[in-house]
């Protein structure tokens, strides 16, 4: 497999920028395969090695749900128990969801909330603080009919867990998983100084052709949700733990049997992750589960600014793959895990597999920079052609964003989101956008004025959240 692999990665490197990653995949318990690619970092000309950390992004989601699966061993809770039995100060816009909102709901994003991820680009302050934003974060299906991935609900998942033992989540973590694991490298988000004395791949964004550096996605808060940091030889002993039935190299169970059983039991449908050889996905609890060559398997994908994950394995059967990338917007991570598929699936590598990934991600990302081309290549907005346009404006849960003049023409200001504004080529929406291109999901936003302030449009969802001007 090591020629069809650097062969793919030669190509990934040159028709989309991806920088470097490691990929791994084990049958019968032991490790086949193991293999690296490309720079840790560019600017120093440093190499990808085995030991290299990387964020595993949401694959971390999987991580705190067996902390609630060890809570309930320890009757602490039930998969099914309203949180509202731990957290009695938690509410909802939707009452009836803020009555009766579950492990299980949080865990396999049916809680009724889109995504709203935009929120955490200013946000922050505390889990506590996140876990109240739910009161007034609006829905936009009903509860428990529709799958919609929230980073949200796994912050609250944290949070939910902190009240339950009186612990941090990263406290937590280490001493309930990693220890047992054997975990070595683990590394969590948002503590500084944390990553110092370790080798590490460096992050970087591209714009679906080439990569640059980019800052770390490191927000303490979000850590329940995509906050480790791992090497691939201790990202596999998690895996392949999972692979056993949730049981350690050593032998020791990370959960109950039972428990293991409902962190991997279908519990929606999640129909977007079908295709290039998968069907019948559904989402578990922090797992997708899923059909490739007749067989089910479970697996997770994770991507942030920066970096890219998959991991999977297949139940009962002691085989599986990890592999991370330091780049965002790659085609990598579906690409490898089709190539890892085969292998564990078929005995063979099929490169023409391979390269569908990758054509029709560079048609999606090509779709997708049009599309943005056609949003933000009109006429800039100005003071002179919008002069209601510039001050704050406020949201409960969002807080507020800012419009204010720079450079001559009108600019958002969010958090760390800011973007000049314009009007579309063929709509008379404003439009902005940072210029940041991640996982073909631009950071882009659209407003529409109002009688009394402005809706808000993200990338993210199909939601016009209402911002009421206040200056």
């Amino acid at each position: 497999m090591q020629k069809e692999f650097q062969k793919i990665m030669q190509l990934l490197h040159d028709e989309t920028g991806t920088v470097g990653g490691v990929f791994a995949v084990f049958e019968d318990g032991k490790v086949t395969f193991i293999d690296k690619y490309g720079m840790a970092d560019v600017e120093e000309g440093r190499e990808v090695t085995l030991n290299c950390s990387f964020d595993i992004a949401s694959c971390s989601k999987a991580w705190t749900v067996m902390l609630c699966a060890q809570a309930i061993d320890e009757g602490l809770i039930g998969w099914d128990q309203p949180i509202k039995d731990i957290i009695p100060e938690f509410t909802m816009m939707d009452k009836y969801a803020g009555e009766h909102l579950s492990i299980r709901d949080m865990a396999s994003h049916r809680s009724g909330l889109p995504c709203h991820d935009f929120l955490r680009d200013k946000i922050g302050g505390s889990r506590e603080n996140m876990m109240l934003k739910c009161a007034t974060l609006p829905p936009n299906v009903g509860f428990r009919t529709t799958y919609q991935y929230n980073n949200h609900m796994f912050i609250l998942l944290g949070y939910l867990l902190e009240r339950i033992y009186g612990k941090t989540w990263e406290e937590l973590i280490v001493e309930k998983i990693a220890k047992p694991l054997g975990v070595e490298t683990i590394r969590l988000r948002g503590i500084p100084g944390n990553m110092d004395n370790l080798e590490r791949a460096l992050p970087y964004v591209g714009n679906g052709f080439v990569a640059h550096r980019c800052g770390y996605a490191d927000s303490p808060i979000s850590g329940p949700c995509g906050g480790i940091k791992i090497n691939l030889p201790d990202l596999l002993k998690w895996v392949m733990a999972m692979a056993r039935g949730g049981v350690c190299e050593s032998g020791e169970r990370l959960c109950s049997e039972e428990q293991y059983k409902q962190i991997i039991e279908p519990v929606i449908p999640s129909t977007e992750e079908n295709g290039h050889g998968i069907s019948g996905s559904c989402y578990a609890q922090a797992w997708h589960t899923g059909v490739y060559n007749n067989e089910p398997f479970v697996f997770h994908s994770g991507g942030l600014t920066g970096f890219n994950t998959q991991v999977g394995f297949f139940p009962g059967q002691n085989k599986g793959y990890a592999m991370i990338f330091n780049t965002g917007s790659t085609p990598a991570s579906e690409t490898m895990r089709r190539m890892a598929l085969d292998y564990l699936t078929s005995g063979t590598v099929s490169e023409e597999n391979c390269l569908e990934c990758i054509n029709d991600w560079k048609a999606r990302r090509d779709r997708m920079l049009a599309g943005i081309s056609n949003a933000t290549g009109g006429a800039p907005v100005t003071a002179e052609t919008d002069p209601k346009l510039a001050g704050v404006y406020e949201h409960p849960a969002y807080e507020t964003f800012d419009i204010a003049e720079k450079d001559g023409q009108l600019w958002f200001f969010y958090g760390g989101f800011e973007a000049g504004l314009t009007r579309g080529k063929d709509t008379d929406l404003i439009c902005g956008y940072s210029g940041v291109l991640d996982g073909l999901v631009p950071d882009h936003i659209e407003l529409k004025y109002t009688d009394d302030g402005l809706l808000l449009h993200t990338m993210e969802n199909d939601l016009w959240m209402p911002f009421k001007r206040i200056k």
